[in-house]
């Protein structure tokens, strides 16, 4: 990527990024894709002018009984009903994109002969790859549709009839997404199963003092601050929940700091009131959602972070990075919200960076319980924990922050912040682990040209 004679230096190729307000997670993609170009390529960022897109997002998120409708039309028979209806409603509403990219393309001095377009959502993917075919004839140009899917779940709406090609973060998503299109009847789709992108500035090495302030950390003997990261979801789903956690472990220890990075916006404004008078909180807020990833990942350039709390959404993939990079954090997942959400967590015990499900009841009982562990149980606990890179937490915050505290007094965490050699010797499915997930997904998009 260092040759500025690639593909992707061309005068004749025009990329652009494609992204739908819905959260942070497809932005966060976005920003990670675009931070594995070398400096002297500009891209274009186009975001989706549907504003119902992030209110309808944030409804679904928030309210218990919206996420349990939305959450039943993902499964089954319901899936199979709405997903071609929604489908057909994207790939028939494109005037507004049409005009975009009409107005993006008479700007430009230099008539792009190719244009590369990468969409982390499935919405504008549709809407583009349903387009394709319109510009390219009125244009005469090469257009290239590259989706990104952000969760490791083949959801049927993934399957994007006219994408050039489809990056998935396994090979199970895979398979399933190419047997849905085969059983559909629908035209076939190049699938590509590539590590998922994490950001390449979370990626870099800590110095050797980096390190050892991160592994005092996590130390329980030692009386070092622990830096904790509480990054705040796009749909700011519980805040109240978090506000409860963060004074439940500044109870039990003091050597806690919180790095909490938030919108502002309406529906958080009673939380970051909340956070403003804490002074054991690091508060980042801006109304600019592309500025708060940016925060987010400034925080990691600047500061020495242990532990993160964060959803299962796109942010578990960081399991990737290893404990010695910036970004290479113990993750505490909170409950998870939408069936994408437990996919990514049952990628995670697929891959043995999380404990199974019933090894972390069984944490989590011992924590409640405040047990003692004796030497043989002690071993087997911090043997297991050597392979993980995260854990899920208790939903009711003081159940939370009492098993946080177990962890960190037991050497859990010790346990876990050691450098990892994954994947195993072996594994068939070595590929999903690379942490350099940027990286190869522009090596295959380069080759594409």
């Amino acid at each position: 990527m260092n040759d500025k004679n690639n593909k992707l230096n061309s005068q004749s190729l025009l990329i652009i990024f494609a992204y739908a307000p819905t959260g942070f997670g497809h932005l966060r993609v976005s920003d990670a894709l675009y931070r594995g170009l070398p400096s002297y390529i500009s891209p274009l960022l186009l975001g989706s002018r549907d504003k119902s897109l992030s209110y309808l997002y944030r409804l679904v998120s928030v309210n218990p009984l919206t996420r349990a409708i939305f959450e039943w039309f993902e499964h089954g028979i319901l899936e199979r009903i709405t997903t071609p209806v929604y489908r057909w409603y994207l790939r028939s509403h494109t005037q507004i994109l049409y005009e975009q990219f009409i107005t993006i393309l008479d700007q430009r001095l230099i008539s792009p002969q190719t244009v590369l377009i990468i969409a982390t959502h499935f919405g504008l993917a549709h809407q583009i790859a349903s387009l394709k075919e319109r510009l390219m004839a009125e244009r005469k140009i090469k257009i290239l549709l590259a989706v990104q899917i952000t969760d490791d779940i083949p959801h049927r709406i993934w399957y994007i009839p006219g994408a050039d090609i489809i990056f998935v973060p396994s090979d199970r998503t895979k398979k399933k997404l190419e047997e849905y299109g085969k059983h559909a009847g629908l035209p076939p789709v190049t699938f590509e199963t590539n590590p998922y992108p994490t950001n390449p500035l979370l990626n870099i090495d800590l110095t050797k003092d980096e390190n050892e302030n991160k592994l005092s950390q996590v130390d329980f003997e030692k009386t070092s601050k622990i830096h904790m990261m509480i990054p705040i979801s796009g749909a700011a789903v519980g805040t109240a929940p978090l506000t409860k956690l963060i004074d439940e472990l500044y109870t039990l220890s003091h050597r806690f700091v919180f790095h909490v990075v938030t919108k502002n916006a309406p529906y958080t404004r009673v939380f970051v009131s909340e956070m403003l008078n804490r002074t054991f909180i690091k508060l980042i807020v801006s109304s600019v959602d592309k500025d708060v990833i940016n925060k987010y990942v400034e925080i990691y350039t600047n500061e020495i972070i242990s532990l993160e709390v964060t959803k299962p959404s796109e942010q578990a993939f960081k399991a990737l990075l290893n404990t010695d990079k910036r970004g290479g954090v113990i993750l505490l997942f909170t409950t998870p919200i939408g069936k994408q959400e437990h996919y990514n967590l049952d990628f995670l015990i697929r891959h043995n960076l999380i404990p199974s499900s019933i090894q972390e009841k069984s944490l989590w009982n011992l924590a409640e319980k405040n047990k003692t562990l004796d030497k043989e149980q002690a071993k087997k606990i911090r043997d297991s924990a050597k392979e993980w890179r995260g854990i899920s937490i208790p939903n009711e915050p003081k159940k939370a922050a009492k098993f946080i505290l177990w962890c960190l007094k037991r050497g859990l965490f010790t346990a876990m912040m050691q450098k990892k050699y994954f994947p195993r010797s072996g594994d068939p499915h070595a590929e999903e682990l690379n942490p350099h997930g940027v990286e190869k997904f522009w090596q295959k998009v380069e080759a594409m040209i």
